[in-house]
């Protein structure tokens, strides 16, 4: 006779149980994928949408529109490898050039100059080219070398003046010259500031770049364009290309010949430096180990936008006055580029 046997209740699956065999499961899913290849995911093509990237200065009040896409950071393009990838940059440099001009109608200075620098950076269309440059040289002008600070520009900041300080050392600490920092404080005398004064400072140094197809040198701070000026270059292509480390800054410099003839003294109204000049150490490319070169003004205006100079970068004079005043010895640079 058969024995009899109570009947047993099945056990529920404990979650931890549940866990495992949904981890099973995952598991040979991208076994089986990464077996047979990814292409039942990857034959699809994507869509990607043009917008204007992320940067790392951009307020969080900047306006945009739709997903971004992960790009590179701020003032880092990359080179294209293909045709395609040409193209899709050109049409973020044309969408990053509208995103300024909305952004400019709606009176977002800062982010106008964020889109402007980044498109200028990409590689604009010609067209739009000497628009971005004015653009970014007007918002330099406002945001810049004014007194003006505007919340959330990471270029700038206020300063407030502690005992013991000079106008000297702020500029120092800075890597800014002295001039500058009176100018856009409206200072006439460098020797009458006093402690709890509130001023406005620019993060410095200043860099330039020329480009000896335009005869155009670019300012910029960090990797955005603040201004431009029209030069002058040596002639059969003397003006030697690479980086530059700006050296010895001179007003009223006399002029020594580089080859033969006579010294020219400072207040000759022959004097072919003008009043101000800017001396050049050679440190990379076909620049490294020259000293004998630098940014100067001149006594032929009409020179400006030729190679006739014996390789020096000449400005107008005013232009000079100007850039002198933004570029610093031994942290400022300028790079010369064909």
């Amino acid at each position: 006779m058969a024995r009899y046997r109570p009947h047993r209740r099945r056990k529920k699956l404990g979650p931890q149980l549940v866990l495992l065999l949904a981890g099973g499961v995952v598991a040979a899913t991208w076994w089986f994928f990464l077996r047979n290849g990814l292409t039942a995911i990857t034959e699809q093509p994507v869509a990607l949408a043009v917008q204007p990237r992320l940067t790392t200065d951009r307020p969080e009040h900047a306006s945009t529109t739709g997903q971004q896409q992960d790009v590179p950071e701020k003032g880092t393009t990359t080179t294209p490898t293909t045709p395609a990838e040409a193209t899709n940059q050109r049409r973020q440099a044309a969408a990053l050039v509208t995103a300024g001009k909305q952004a400019l109608t709606r009176g977002e200075l800062i982010p106008a100059r964020t889109y402007f620098s980044e498109a200028l950076a990409l590689g604009v269309a010609e067209a739009d080219r000497s628009l971005v440059r004015a653009e970014l040289t007007r918002l330099g002008n406002e945001t810049i070398f004014s007194s003006r600070v505007i919340t959330g520009d990471p270029m700038v900041e206020r300063h407030i003046i502690k005992p013991g300080e000079t106008l000297g050392k702020i500029a120092r600490a800075h890597h800014i010259s002295d001039d500058l920092l009176a100018s856009i404080n409206n200072i006439t005398n460098k020797n009458m500031i006093r402690a709890g004064q509130a001023i406005k400072v620019i993060k410095g140094p200043f860099r330039a770049e020329v480009d000896k197809s335009d005869f155009i040198l670019d300012v910029y701070l960090a990797e955005t364009l603040v201004t431009h000026f029209r030069v002058a270059l040596g002639a059969d292509g003397s003006t030697p290309t690479g980086t530059w480390r700006v050296g010895t800054k001179l007003e009223n410099p006399t002029y020594y010949p580089p080859r033969t003839g006579r010294i020219i003294a400072s207040d000759d109204p022959t004097n072919p430096l003008g009043e101000r000049w800017i001396g050049l150490q050679g440190i990379d490319g076909e620049a490294i180990g020259q000293l004998r070169y630098g940014i100067h003004g001149t006594v032929e205006p009409d020179s400006i936008g030729q190679n006739v100079s014996m390789g020096c970068i000449r400005l107008y004079n005013e232009d000079v006055e100007t850039l002198y005043t933004y570029l610093v010895e031994k942290h400022s640079t300028v790079k010369v580029h064909d």
